[in-house]
């Protein structure tokens, strides 16, 4: 069962009920720890207000300007949010793909049959085949015997 004098605190310490209601309340005070408690958070309330100005008092009352709507900053955090998604997901397949291509690239060159007349690390020919040339004279496109 909820109270029906829970919201009564603020309106009874500031002085806004009626001397009725405000008996009724304090009737209810006496057997009500909550609603008691509530009174007493509330009681420095009358003190504070009387120290501020009227004028600013009055300034208080008057409806305050909406601010400006917070949609647009949202939708540039969101927007930027999933470009920085977009780009974290493309350099990942990139990475990926290169990790493939030097995998793959590993791969068939460990499969290839090598071919001993060949040397891998300059690509010149480690062997000459002679073709009727003199042991002393090269050809015009030959390399020189290792």
């Amino acid at each position: 069962m909820s109270d029906p004098y829970r919201d009564w605190d603020a309106a009874y310490v500031l002085g806004a009920l009626s001397p009725a209601e405000r008996r009724e309340y304090e009737g209810h005070l006496g057997g009500c720890v909550a609603c008691a408690a509530a009174v007493a958070s509330f009681a420095g309330m009358p003190g504070i207000l009387s120290v501020v100005p009227r004028e600013t008092s009055v300034e208080l009352l008057e409806p305050v300007p909406p601010r400006a709507s917070l949609v647009p900053g949202l939708v540039r955090a969101v927007r930027d949010s999933r470009r920085r998604g977009r780009a974290r997901v493309a350099a990942a397949l990139a990475g990926a793909a290169l990790a493939g291509a030097v995998a793959g690239s590993r791969l068939i060159a460990q499969g290839c049959s090598p071919d001993p007349r060949i040397d891998r690390t300059t690509l010149v020919p480690a062997t000459v085949p002679s073709a009727g040339l003199d042991s002393g004279h090269l050809g015009a496109g030959d390399a020189p015997a290792r």
